[in-house]
């Protein structure tokens, strides 16, 4: 397959390849409210659309017909196999809510949650002339506008939650939510990531944590 290669991702890549080999792609785009096509399934992630052929398991950008990395490869796979139409249950909930959340929930929040907390916590200098004190507040504002636009790229829409926050449609039946508290003197910034309470009907809980940990690296490092 043409699909980017990394050795710890090897025997996962490989296993969802043959499960989608023999699965029916018709009915598992039906599952998970996407669109079929002469060469595949269209899958909207973040915004961006892939087509992942069958039988092959090939998954490459539906615009430019770039493979997709290996790790966004499996997301998607994983997301047309597990995906079973469950109706969103319009409640938010944290990744430790999740089933089996608990398992992964502190390395959730050291490499997902904390990069973005931080991101907003470190104002002193985030600008021209910015130092800790009375320039702090303009520099705050300008960090959550950096992110807002970074998530504009991603499909994001505002989300009248805490000090700020940003929903999006990772996938066609997943939504994902960003959430910022700015802090004060005497509690620093936090974020975080919250998924609408059926996510575990479209994806493993470990494949959430992924997603959550992309998103993250996407608005920070994408800003």
């Amino acid at each position: 397959m043409t699909v980017q290669t990394n050795p710890r991702f090897q025997k996962a890549i490989e296993k969802a390849v043959a499960d989608w080999a023999v699965a029916d792609p018709v009915r598992c785009a039906d599952l998970a409210g996407c669109a079929t096509t002469a060469g595949g399934v269209l899958v909207p992630f973040f915004g961006q659309r892939h087509l992942v052929s069958h039988p092959a398991g090939r998954v490459e950008s539906a615009e430019q017909g770039k493979p997709a990395h290996v790790s966004i490869a499996i997301l998607l796979l994983h997301y047309l196999l597990t995906a079973d139409a469950a109706p969103a249950v319009d409640r938010w909930a944290t990744f430790r809510e999740l089933p089996g959340g608990l398992f992964y929930a502190q390395a959730f929040a050291a490499h997902a949650e904390a990069p973005l907390a931080a991101f907003v916590a470190d104002t002193a200098g985030a600008g021209d002339g910015d130092t800790a004190g009375a320039g702090d507040g303009d520099a705050l504002g300008r960090r959550i506008s950096e992110l807002r636009a970074a998530a504009g790229r991603l499909g994001g829409a505002d989300l009248d939650l805490a000090d700020a926050a940003v929903r999006f449609q990772a996938l066609p039946r997943v939504p994902v939510a960003v959430l910022l508290w700015k802090g004060d003197e005497e509690f620093p910034g936090q974020a975080g990531i919250l998924f609408d309470a059926s996510a575990h009907h479209y994806l493993p809980t470990e494949d959430l944590a992924g997603m959550g940990d992309w998103l993250a690296h996407q608005l920070v490092r994408g800003r």
